[in-house]
């Protein structure tokens, strides 16, 4: 799956939960008896949507990945998305009383405030790639808040029945789809999947894609989500399900506006060194090498291509 296919699925994804979402709060409101602090649904609705959007994208995010789903993190993923977005469901209702004249307004901070708080709490899972990706998580966040909010403003003056359901809709979308795209629109390069003498790591991998930008530290390995001790995030960022690489083989990472590459710790020893091939443009790495535009690198039986997002002319890739 490449990177396009990324995006879709993804707000494939947050609009489902958005749906699911607008499903529960619209349960919810049928059964509360008359009388309920009006606070009681509005906050319902927001961690609803966090829950959903947080536990289904981060079940798609392994799925892409080529990993097993990890209901802890599933779980974690929801968790966070919950309590996010009931934190930030608080401050519809205060929004709207402090712009009583501005409603349109007060409904798109609230829903802005939700999406960079749950997109903040599942930006955190890349912390260890790169911190950045708090900030970025938050960014498209807000942005599919926005959208979401901008959407129930504008329709529920004209098809209020379904208004709130399709800005539950977009909200999740924008939501999911800011989140994945963040990332994305700041990728300096592309680590592509090119071919794999490993039957497994060839029929899982296809077109795969991973968005790499400055400052990301990335491990490369065969150490499935399955293994991993951490509760929320991985271990092993780039996953090769390739039988001739290491648990934990390689490392990507950015230094100074430049990439490269080099073995990782736990391969540097004579047996290591030995046994597990890491290979870039036919030369075999043993200190860290910087990649070039295209560069080749072999990892155990598969070959992947490290495409920079702008060529040295200034063309995009």
């Amino acid at each position: 799956m490449n990177i396009t296919q990324l995006l879709y699925f993804m707000s494939l994804a947050g609009s489902t939960a958005g749906l699911l979402a607008w499903a529960g709060q619209a349960l919810l409101v049928s059964l509360l008896p008359v009388g309920t602090p009006a606070w009681l649904p509005v906050v319902f609705a927001a961690a609803l949507l966090g829950g959903f959007i947080g536990g289904l994208t981060v079940a798609f995010d392994e799925k892409w990945a080529g990993n097993r789903v990890q209901a802890r993190w599933v779980f974690s993923g929801a968790a966070i998305g919950f309590f996010g977005g009931a934190a930030s469901g608080a401050v519809h209702l205060p929004l709207r009383e402090a712009l009583p004249g501005a409603l349109p307004l007060a409904t798109v901070l609230g829903w802005l405030v939700t999406g960079g708080v749950v997109g903040a709490g599942l930006g955190a899972r890349w912390i260890s790639v790169n911190r950045a990706r708090l900030a970025h998580g938050m960014a498209g966040g807000i942005c599919g808040g926005c959208i979401g909010g901008i959407a129930f403003a504008l329709l529920s003056q004209w098809i209020p029945d379904a208004a709130q359901c399709l800005a539950f809709v977009l909200t999740g979308a924008g939501i999911s789809f800011g989140i994945a795209f963040a990332p994305v629109l700041w990728r300096s390069a592309v680590l592509r999947f090119m071919n794999s003498g490993d039957v497994r790591a060839a029929n899982k991998l296809g077109s795969k894609e991973w968005a790499v930008q400055d400052g990301d530290s990335y491990i490369v390995g065969s150490q499935s989500a399955d293994l991993s001790k951490t509760s929320y995030g991985h271990e092993v960022d780039i996953y090769i399900p390739d039988a001739s690489v290491a648990p934990r083989h390689a490392r990507i990472f950015a230094k100074d506006g430049r990439f490269y590459i080099t073995r990782h710790p736990d391969l540097m020893t004579e047996s290591g060194l030995r046994r597990y091939l890491l290979r870039l443009q036919d030369r075999s790495v043993t200190t860290p090498r910087p990649l070039e535009d295209r560069s080749l690198i072999v990892v155990g039986r598969t070959t992947l291509m490290f495409v920079m997002k702008h060529k040295k002319s200034g063309q995009k890739v």
